[in-house]
């Protein structure tokens, strides 16, 4: 009974994640967390599991209590709390995965076999909304990045980070000549879910999958028997479509082209206007200059002007600096509430060179459990994960951090005896 509810709550978990339902997220964490270790205590009659020893798990709970040691000295002591409250998943995540042996190479199959199909849904619901919504209006750009998601009030990045992991488990199932479903359905949810990541149009992700895709031609070129010509045709149909997106002239390279537009020199500017503009690339550069100078002014290089404060400090230089901060009247705030969108620079801010080295630790962990696995999922999703946590504040928002620390444990953890040894 108990391992049937586990199950259950790691498919509620999943739907959460999806459909973004946030309150049912953080609820069932905390079920699986209780259920496991109830679980562990049936199967193997104490509640301690070696796998609590894991190294991540160990960095994630000190970045965690530097976080707590910032109610000491922040200003705003509600923000300070709000942050203790989003990071807890910091503690609650790992240990709910780690505190058992459930997750083996069968039950992971299973979930994943689950976790595409609520995947499908989502996606498939999310492109006949935009057809809808484009029959009403003919603005293609319901079919883009943002707005192809909003239906389910999704993140287009974070969909698109878990719609690469199910992809990735999808084809390393074809090099396995397994299948989630049937042969046939499951090309078709590549098909169609490597279709849903270039229309989600995130340069980083696109990216990782086109290098993906490259990296499993080799292989299956290397394999070189009957079984791997229609993998081969598969990728190659799939690289060729990217490739055409992304050096034709259409919303999607325009995203990737952004990127070489704009001038540099823009962020050494003393003084901006409401009206100047920055890509994603000048902004997030502009976002080093605010930080070096925040922390001189206020003096905390080791420390940080901690997580409750370090929000409205840089709001403060957005004002300060004459950047656009929105018109009240329409609800539009600017670039007020705008993070660093870099965890490394976001933990330097709020906790100084001392968070900055924990934060450092956590993805030396996360890095050393995929070079342990030694799996192929693990290691293209580890990748991913720490690349996108130079581009966003991953810890900052509910579902970058539950995807940052869920996934790379749910493919390291193995219930067989000699692959789930403590990562001590």
């Amino acid at each position: 009974m108990v391992l049937l509810s586990v199950f259950y709550l790691y498919v509620i978990f999943f739907i959460s994640l999806v459909f973004s339902f946030r309150f049912i997220n953080s609820l069932s964490i905390a079920l699986i967390l209780v259920t496991s270790i109830a679980w562990n205590k049936i199967e193997t009659g104490r509640f301690y599991n070696p796998n609590i020893k894991n190294t991540f798990l160990i960095a994630c709970s000190m970045f965690y209590l530097l976080q707590i040691a910032g109610m000491l000295y922040t200003r705003n002591q509600q923000q300070g709390l709000n942050d203790m409250r989003l990071k807890s998943s910091l503690v609650a995540i790992p240990v709910a995965l780690c505190c058992s042996d459930y997750i083996s190479g069968q039950t992971r199959q299973k979930l994943l076999r689950i976790f595409s199909a609520i995947l499908l849904i989502a996606s498939l619901y999310c492109l006949f909304t935009a057809i809808k919504n484009f029959t009403n209006s003919h603005d293609v750009s319901v079919f883009f990045y943002h707005s192809l998601v909003k239906p389910l009030s999704q993140h287009a990045i974070q969909f698109s980070i878990i719609t690469f992991i199910i992809l990735v488990s999808l084809f390393e199932n074809l090099k396995k000549h397994e299948f989630y479903f049937t042969k046939i359905i499951d090309v078709l949810l590549i098909v169609i879910f490597s279709l849903f990541i270039f229309l989600l149009s995130s340069k980083l992700v696109i990216s990782f999958y086109l290098l993906y895709l490259i990296y499993f031609f080799l292989f299956a070129i290397k394999v070189r028997d009957n079984r791997s010509l229609m993998v081969v045709g598969i990728v190659i149909m799939c690289i060729s479509s990217g490739s055409l997106v992304v050096f034709t002239h259409n919303p999607i390279s325009k995203r990737f082209a952004e990127v070489l537009k704009g001038d540099l020199y823009l962020i050494a500017q003393q003084k901006f206007t409401p009206g100047d503009r920055f890509n994603g690339l000048q902004f997030r550069l502009l976002q080093w200059r605010f930080v070096g100078e925040i922390l001189n002014e206020k003096r905390a290089w080791l420390a940080g002007v901690s997580p409750g404060d370090a929000q409205s400090y840089l709001d403060q230089k957005y004002i300060s600096e004459d950047m656009y901060t929105g018109t009240p009247e329409r609800g539009d705030k600017g670039f007020l509430g705008y993070n660093t969108h870099n965890q490394f620079l976001e933990a330097l801010l709020q906790s100084g060179v001392i968070g900055v080295l924990l934060f450092l630790t956590i993805c030396v962990a996360l890095v050393r459990m995929a070079w342990k696995r030694k799996s192929t999922p693990l290691s293209f999703i580890t990748i991913l994960l720490l690349a996108y946590t130079f581009s966003e504040s991953v810890l900052e928002s509910q579902f970058s951090l539950v995807i940052f620390l869920f996934f790379p444990l749910f493919f390291y953890l193995n219930k067989n005896a000699k692959e789930s040894a403590a990562d001590s």
